[in-house]
């Protein structure tokens, strides 16, 4: 008898086993609402879609959350399967693989309605105004190599949040950033005082207009099959409508 239950007792905990063992992939994440935060419902729109889009391939997602040039850093030696979320760019290329679209966005110049932005056909006619940029983004790579000519004045630092205060108080000129987020932030009474976010415009050619991708790192065991599984989770979410009812919840403001 005694055999008969040991034999019973592995029938029915083994196959539970094996359903709470299911596999779970990490990634790194940081601040920039309300695409991702962990403040933010659901971690922000872009870390939701990720969620739900592995979810549907029966695969659990962990965040962590931490300063953008660490989450690159750190995904790109494989200590994270993927990061969330980054735009293209040809610099990327050799140590990434970008997942289908997740994200569309239009990057552009917020500055003081006081201070009126210069007309300019190419960035280096912006050389007489100084340009803040966040630590760890991508923008361009003709920004970047614009800058690191001398071509552009570009000064950094550690969070949008400073750049944008910075424009505030005359530090800088303009400071280039996603559309929404940076209406956001100006909005946040946390962030601002009343009346800060009617000083400032935003200038109507944009810097670039781009999409947000899930990054994996090139060479690491796991990236293929992963890649494969997120893009076909991600279509699933868009053939159901579950994207678009996630991304009226941005518009209407939830995250």
């Amino acid at each position: 008898m005694r055999g008969v239950a040991i034999v019973l007792w592995w029938l029915l905990c083994v196959p539970f086993a094996g359903l709470a063992r299911a596999e779970t992939v990490t990634i790194a994440t940081g601040e920039f609402p309300p695409w991702t935060s962990e403040s933010a419902r659901y971690g922000g729109f872009v870390n939701r879609v990720v969620a739900a889009a592995f979810a549907r391939v029966g695969i659990d997602v962990k965040f962590t959350y931490m300063p953008w040039k660490r989450a690159e850093a750190e995904t790109r030696v494989g200590r994270y399967d993927a990061s969330a979320f980054w735009f293209a760019s040809q610099d990327s290329e050799v140590d990434f693989i970008l997942s289908d679209p997740i994200s569309s966005h239009k990057e552009v110049f917020f500055h003081l309605k006081s201070k009126p932005f210069p007309h300019w056909e190419t960035l280096s006619d912006l050389h007489d105004i100084k340009i803040g940029a966040t630590l760890g983004y991508t923008y361009t790579t003709e920004f970047w190599a614009l800058a690191h000519d001398g071509k552009i004045n570009v000064e950094v630092a550690a969070r949008d949040v400073l750049n944008l205060k910075k424009v505030a108080i005359g530090r800088i000129d303009a400071f280039p950033i996603d559309e929404m987020t940076g209406w956001l932030l100006l909005s946040n009474p946390k962030l601002f005082l009343p009346g800060v976010k009617n000083m400032f415009a935003t200038e109507a050619r944009p810097l670039h207009a781009t999409s947000g991708y899930l990054r994996f790192p090139r060479h690491q065991p796991r990236t293929a099959r992963l890649l494969v599984k997120f893009n076909a989770g991600l279509a699933a979410l868009k053939n159901d409508g579950s994207y678009d009812r996630y991304l009226q919840d941005l518009i209407s403001g939830v995250y």
